[in-house]
C-alpha cells in the first residue's frame, strides 16, 4: 500500500511538473515572440503608442515551443534567473520575486487557517440547533454563496468607507496608501468564501454522520452531544473536508488574485502577471513555486490521514 501511495504522488508530481514547463512556453507555440517581445520592449520604453500597422498571425511553431521549454528548464535549475526586463532594462529577480511570494502566501495561509476556524466554529453552533431551525442558516449559506466574489470584496471596502465617513472611525486600512499595509481586512475578506464552502461541506457531512447507527449507539450509552459531535462526527468528517480542500484552495488562489488588485498589495501573483508576458521564465517559476508546498501538504495530509485512520485508497 505504500509503495502504492509513493508510485501514485511521483507520478503526479511528474506529471504536474510536465504540465507546468508546458504551460509556461505555451506563448512560443502561438505566437512569433522573438518579435512580439521586441515589440512589446518598445512599447514599454515608449517608442511605439500605435501597433495597428503590424499583424501577427496565429501558427504552431513546434521548433521554438519545445527550445524554449529547454531554455526554461537550463535557467530554472542552472540557478540563473537573477535578472529580468522591466520598466526597459534589467533588474535582480530576488529578493523582490520572493518577498512578494512570501507577502502573498502569507495572506493566503493564514485566511485558510481563519476561514477552517470559523467553518468549524459555526458548523458546531449550526449542529446544536434543532434540525427544524437549521434551515435558516442554510438559506443564508445559499445567499452568501451566490454572490460574486468580487462584489463581497467592493462590499466590505465601500462599508468601511461608509463607516468612516459617518463616525471617522477607520476599522481597517483599505489599502496600501501611505506606505501602511492592509493586513486584516484582506485576511478577513480572502477568508469569508472559502469559510462559507468549508462550512457547507462540514455541515453535510455532519449531517449524514449524525445518521448513522454509531451516533445511536453513542446517544444510547449517554455521551455529551458536544463530545459525540467534537470526536466521533467530526473525526469521520476529516475524510470529506480533505476532498473538498483541493478545490478549495484552488478557489482561494483564483480570489488571491483579485484581492492584491483591488487592495493593492503589490504581491507575488500581480509581479507574474506584470512582469510575466516579458519573461515567461518568471510564469514557470511562479507556478512550481506554488505548486510545490502544495503538493507536498496534500501528499503528506493524505499520508498521515491513511495511516492515523487505517484507510486506504479512499482520499
Amino acid at each position: 500500500m505504500a509503495r502504492s501511495f509513493f508510485t501514485k504522488n511521483a507520478l503526479q508530481f511528474l506529471l504536474t511538473s510536465i504540465g507546468i514547463f508546458l504551460i509556461g512556453s505555451l506563448p512560443y507555440l502561438l505566437f512569433n515572440m522573438k518579435s512580439q517581445l521586441e515589440v512589446l520592449k518598445m512599447i514599454e520604453r515608449k517608442e511605439l503608442n500605435n501597433t495597428l500597422f503590424l499583424s501577427d498571425n496565429i501558427v504552431m511553431n513546434v521548433d521554438a515551443y519545445f527550445g524554449n521549454i529547454v531554455d526554461t528548464v537550463g535557467i530554472i535549475f542552472s540557478g540563473n534567473t537573477t535578472q529580468y526586463y522591466a520598466r526597459g532594462s534589467e533588474h535582480p529577480l530576488f529578493p523582490e520575486f520572493w518577498d512578494a511570494y512570501i507577502q502573498s502566501m502569507q495572506y493566503l495561509i493564514v485566511s485558510l487557517i481563519v476561514a477552517l476556524g470559523l467553518a468549524i466554529l459555526l458548523t458546531i453552533l449550526t449542529m446544536q440547533l434543532p434540525k427544524h431551525r437549521r434551515g435558516i442558516p442554510k438559506a443564508f449559506l445559499f445567499v452568501m454563496e451566490s454572490l460574486p466574489d468580487i462584489f463581497i470584496i467592493l462590499l466590505t471596502q465601500i462599508t468601511i468607507i461608509w463607516i468612516y465617513k459617518k463616525t471617522e472611525i477607520l476599522l481597517f486600512n483599505i489599502g496600501n496608501a501611505f506606505d501602511e499595509r492592509a493586513i486584516l481586512l484582506p485576511v478577513l475578506v480572502l477568508s469569508l468564501l472559502p469559510a462559507l464552502y468549508i462550512y457547507k461541506y462540514l455541515l453535510l457531512s455532519f449531517e449524514d454522520e449524525e445518521k448513522l447507527l454509531y451516533v445511536e449507539l453513542a446517544r444510547g450509552k449517554g455521551l455529551n452531544r458536544n463530545r459525540i459531535l467534537l470526536i466521533h462526527i467530526f473525526r469521520n468528517s476529516i475524510f470529506t473536508l480533505f476532498n473538498h480542500f483541493k478545490g478549495i484552495f484552488l478557489f482561494a488562489l483564483a480570489n488571491l488574485v483579485m484581492l492584491e488588485v483591488i487592495f493593492e498589495l503589490n504581491g507575488f501573483m500581480t509581479f507574474i502577471f506584470e512582469n510575466g508576458v516579458l519573461n515567461n521564465e518568471i510564469v514557470t517559476m511562479g507556478l512550481f513555486m506554488i505548486f510545490l508546498p502544495s503538493f507536498l501538504f496534500f501528499a503528506i495530509t493524505q499520508w498521515f490521514l491513511e495511516k492515523r485512520f487505517n484507510v486506504m485508497g479512499g482520499l
